[in-house]
């Protein structure tokens, strides 16, 4: 199992630029730019997930890892369609933890095909994309 450490990379910074658009939309929500950033992440994570998240497993089968890549994207449209204030967003953002707790139970499901650090990374971005879709929640 060789780990491809520049898709590790590419995928958490990816990652980390759609956790702090999200919380930049919240300091300042009038602005749109946190809503673009958002809509490319979830593009990027829809479009090239598959791909992408070779980084974390490289073993992995590409339809499980498109899969992966549209949870991810799910949750950061839900995002994006608050920050931007558009239509659905208080849907989209109710339907959020769902897909934040499929994809948690996925990689719970698969933890004996994934690395250390792979099982460790997608826990960790599940759980952090579950506590913000919950925090958002009880917040409005």
């Amino acid at each position: 199992m060789k780990k491809n450490s520049v898709l590790t990379v590419i995928c958490t910074t990816i990652f980390l630029i759609g956790i702090i658009a999200i919380l930049f939309s919240n300091r300042n929500p009038e602005s749109m730019t946190p809503a673009w950033i958002l809509l490319a992440v979830s593009l990027v994570y829809l479009l090239s997930g598959w791909y992408l998240f070779r980084g974390y497993h490289p073993e992995g089968h590409p339809l499980l890892l498109f899969f992966t890549g549209y949870l991810y994207a799910s949750v950061f449209i839900a995002f994006t369609f608050r920050s931007a204030g558009w239509p659905l967003a208080e849907t989209f953002l109710y339907v959020a933890p769902v897909w934040a707790v499929a994809q948690l139970v996925i990689t719970v499901m698969i933890r004996k095909k994934l690395s250390k650090e792979g099982l460790i990374q997608f826990l960790t971005e599940g759980g952090i994309m579950l506590i913000l879709t919950i925090v958002h929640l009880f917040k409005n």
